[in-house]
């Protein structure tokens, strides 16, 4: 039996599995990717296990449709025909002549909008079909959500054009004005639906940009980081300390008073970006530094002494903004009006 639900709980439920399980489907590359790709030098052994790690992420849409299930009180079949049917819509596998070809984790936004269908359809049945609900709700609840789904994908992408247009513009504005932008554009947009990896891929983000683009995401986990502290358990906490702030979206979209210390953080980074020189590619912008894949990316860009790029890779994603972070956050909770530790409690 579905439980009751309001819309605003609905909403939530979904963007809660969403987040858990965007997080949980991104750790094991986060944490083992770069590691897998070093060692995979010694042993052929390393590649295949960074394969698998590839094979995982591309089921982020189903791990997020069972994640949302388990949250909107479905029992398993509803479950599990929620997840099918976000996997359909997600795009994450397309269709060619030749067969299924595998498209990383899909669009993201799409998987949002096709959980929203898919679990509307199978709350509104319900238990109303009776014995017929194992035969005819993986059809209405599974697969036509997903055939909309895959209908509304290209319109979906749009957003991810129409963002990746806004910054190929900054990178044509003054160098240090390009890397604020840019800095404070992904630590507004980090812990939404939305593949900044796939906007920095679109838009070709490199050099600057792309050190910019993973500063941005560092703020973000940052400022997630300081405000979860005493609020949360220590998974909670150290999920946060690995870059995964994406798990807080439904605490961003329930409090958007979070974007004020967002906002300041990526503006300081930004800048202090251009003066370290921070650089990055197209495939490394989007990671902050989960993994060490932005600084290990920009360290092979940087001029002069490898000792004095270390260290002002240190100063860029740990020296200045961890403190400042910090600072932020304390006069956030003292002169911020809805600003408070209970914005940031994760009910996973």
């Amino acid at each position: 039996m579905i439980e009751q639900q309001t819309v605003k709980s609905f909403f939530f439920n979904i963007l809660n599995g969403m987040a858990l399980g965007i997080v949980i489907a991104l750790i094991p590359g986060a944490l083992l990717g770069e590691v897998f790709k070093f060692l995979a030098r010694y042993s052929d052994v390393f590649t295949t296990l960074g394969s698998f790690l590839t094979m995982f992420s591309i089921g982020a849409s189903l791990i997020i449709g069972v994640l949302a299930g388990m949250n909107l009180k479905f029992n398993a079949p509803q479950t599990v025909i929620l997840a099918g049917a976000a996997f359909i819509g997600s795009g994450a596998l397309k269709v060619t002549p030749e067969g299924f070809l595998a498209n990383g984790m899909g669009d993201l936004i799409n998987v949002l909008f096709t959980l929203f269908i898919s679990a509307g359809v199978i709350y509104f049945i319900g238990n109303r079909l009776g014995s017929l609900n194992i035969v005819l709700l993986p059809v209405l609840g599974g697969i036509i959500p997903g055939a909309i789904g895959q209908f509304i994908l290209p319109y979906s992408k749009l957003v991810t054009g129409a963002l990746g247009n806004a910054i190929a513009h900054f990178t044509e504005l003054n160098p240090l004005l390009m890397t604020i932008l840019i800095a404070t554009t992904y630590t507004l947009l980090l812990v939404t639906p939305i593949s900044l990896v796939a906007v920095a891929t679109v838009t070709s983000l490199s050099g600057l940009a792309s050190g910019a683009a993973n500063l941005g995401i560092v703020a973000a986990c940052y400022v997630f980081l300081f405000g979860a502290l005493g609020v949360n358990n220590r998974g909670t906490i150290t999920a946060l300390a690995i870059g995964t702030a994406k798990m807080m979206m439904a605490n961003y979209f329930k409090h958007p008073i979070i974007a004020v210390p967002l906002l300041i953080n990526g503006i300081v980074i930004g800048a202090l970006g251009y003066f370290m020189n921070v650089q990055g590619t197209p495939m490394s912008a989007g990671f902050g530094y989960t993994g060490l894949v932005g600084p290990i990316n920009s360290l092979q860009f940087m001029d002069g002494e490898t000792s004095m790029n270390i260290l002002k890779l240190a100063v860029a994603y740990f020296i200045v903004p961890f403190p400042f972070a910090y600072i932020v956050n304390k006069l956030c909770l003292k002169y911020l009006p809805g600003y408070n530790k209970e914005n940031f409690i994760f009910k996973g």
